[in-house]
């Protein structure tokens, strides 16, 4: 299994921004695939709450299990509560890392109790901000979870009891190996739902349902290189996300483009003195815009 992707929708709660769910659902719908579904138990986090309180919120999304969509404990109150960022260092935020097992162990406990009570029986967890650490996985090994949607390895792997899904990308592509694309529908723009049809129109044929990931028994323990692997992407993820978020790397980007890929390639080496000893006047024009 190489080059396939599963879908993971975030921040599901009764009250998140419903034009945009149904909107994405439609598109899944059409090209019958199921993500699986990242549902807030108790929900304290007023950013997610951006559309009507829907009554019905359990009982649908029962309904949705029920049809062949999965879903997920997507931690408890969705409310950050350290600067910790877990064994994964994306996010300096987190619900659960940093505080005691006891402590996390009582706040998943009673997101579970919670998703029970609707039956929804999920055994896959994905913490908020990609953040949990050791005692967050021992919690999850005493209250029977099996599997975690996170890590960014390239193929799905065993450690600490636990099954990892990799999840390492926010739009819709296909990144290599296995991943799992990671959309927050409260987030989405009208660019967003024709960039997803267009990805799932060109590869359907290699999007393949959450759960049949979990029927898998090939998958390894965490070997020294899966962990190497795992190190060299989350080290592309910040150098990707720190370029993202510098002005002057934007603009020297913006300057050098060009739809030729040998011609961008020698305009990017041709500015590089620009852009080493001319930071600067980068700065300034940032600045003046």
């Amino acid at each position: 299994m190489t080059n396939v992707c599963t879908f993971r929708l975030d921040d599901i709660t009764p009250d998140m921004d419903w034009d945009k769910f149904y909107r994405v659902k439609a598109i899944f719908d059409k090209y019958k695939i199921r993500p699986l579904l990242g549902v807030v138990p108790d929900n304290a986090d007023g950013n997610l709450k951006c559309g009507e309180y829907h009554e019905d919120f359990w009982e649908y999304m029962a309904s949705l299990e029920r049809s062949g969509w999965s879903i997920a404990q997507h931690g408890y109150r969705h409310l950050y509560e350290t600067k910790d960022s877990g064994m994964l260092g994306i996010k300096k935020a987190s619900e659960f890392a940093g505080l005691s097992y006891e402590a996390q162990f009582e706040k998943l406990k009673s997101g579970r109790e919670i998703l029970q009570k609707y039956g929804l029986n999920a055994t896959i967890f994905m913490a908020p901000g990609h953040t949990y650490d050791k005692n967050t996985l021992k919690a999850l090994r005493k209250l029977n979870f099996t599997c975690v949607s996170d890590g960014y390895a390239k193929i799905p792997y065993f450690t600490k009891g636990l099954l990892f899904v990799p999840c390492r990308s926010s739009r819709p592509k296909i990144s290599g190996g296995v991943d799992t694309i990671c959309l927050h529908c409260n987030e989405l723009h009208e660019s967003d739902y024709r960039e997803l049809e267009n990805f799932l129109e060109r590869h359907s044929g290699q999007i393949i349902p959450f759960s049949e990931l979990l029927e898998q028994l090939w998958y390894p323990g965490k070997t020294l290189k899966i962990r190497l692997q795992e190190k060299r992407c989350l080290a592309m993820h910040r150098v990707r996300k720190y370029v993202a978020e510098d002005e002057v790397l934007q603009m020297y980007l913006q300057d050098t483009f060009d739809e030729n890929a040998s011609r961008k390639k020698r305009k990017r080496i041709r500015a590089l003195p620009k852009l080493l000893f001319g930071r600067k006047n980068y700065k300034n024009r940032a600045s003046d815009r």
